[in-house]
């Protein structure tokens, strides 16, 4: 059994904090790299109870050079320093875990929650065959990547919003709570032995299990970005094919999934230089 592994830092187990998540260089933040190996290494075990053969890491977390290779087990490998949270995702897995994420933008009580980038207020997915509209997160936008690839996203782990979020997105997924949120940077904090316990038994069910969460699948649908400011939302609109809306949104127009997510990476990037 082959296992894709996405790993982000804000729903790891004790970081709650801004310095913690977004602060390069501080005791902080290597304290959160710490907590960050520690829970991988908990899904880790999971994988080896639950006989997976081979298991490729993504560090998902701002530049991707939070983790390393040293002490992986031998069934293990890291990708590193990639552009995005899904590097070295393809056809061929039997399974995907998302570990460590975090809820949606704007999700009331989540810890640090936010959706990609500080520059980026809403993320709406638009079915253009029935008008619906879904404001969705990460948590979304990478499991549809899985899914265009064959993928089932089969768990999660975050705090007690992020769990919410992938249960309603993806019911029968296995989900591991490593804290309660209270607000965008306090949480009521597990003790690590419990949430690493947590998520390595519901990385062992969730690869052991025959009620797998169902891939999740776009057809015909678009992007609909809303920018936190008119520089960022103009920087990402030169992203060839997409279309400014006002001054602070831009649409992505439908397409298959694999161009919506690098038209998005695209547009992400750009927005940083405004």
């Amino acid at each position: 059994m082959r296992v894709y592994i996405s790993v982000d830092m804000e729903g790891v187990c004790g970081v709650r904090s801004i310095a913690q998540a977004w602060d390069p260089g501080s005791e902080a933040y290597r304290g959160a790299c710490r907590a960050m190996r520690a829970d991988l290494d908990a899904a880790l075990r999971g994988c080896a109870a639950a006989d997976a053969s081979e298991v490729v890491v993504c560090d998902g977390h701002m530049s991707g050079d939070n983790l390393l290779a040293e002490g992986l087990p031998a069934f293990a490998s890291l990708v590193s320093g990639g552009p995005g949270m899904m590097e070295g995702l393809g056809a061929g897995f039997d399974a995907a875990l998302f570990v460590g994420y975090h809820a949606m933008a704007g999700t009331s009580g989540a810890v640090l929650s936010h959706t990609w980038d500080t520059h980026l207020a809403r993320l709406t997915l638009l079915e253009e065959t029935s008008d619906a509209r879904q404001e969705i997160g990460e948590l979304a936008l990478n499991a549809a990547l899985a899914g265009a690839h064959g993928v089932p996203v089969v768990f999660a782990s975050g705090d007690d919003k992020l769990a919410a979020e992938a249960q309603a997105l993806l019911p029968g997924i296995e989900t591991a709570v490593t804290k309660e949120g209270i607000s965008h940077t306090a949480a009521r904090l597990f003790a690590p032995e419990v949430a690493r316990q947590a998520i390595e038994a519901g990385v062992k069910r969730a690869l052991q299990s025959d009620c797998r969460s169902a891939l999740l699948r776009w057809e015909g649908c678009a992007l609909e970005l809303e920018f936190t400011s008119e520089q960022a939302c103009a920087a990402a609109s030169v992203c060839p094919g997409v279309q400014r809306l006002d001054g602070r949104r831009l649409r992505i127009p439908t397409t298959d999934t694999l161009s919506l997510y690098r038209a998005f990476l695209a547009c992400m990037a750009l927005s940083e230089v405004g």
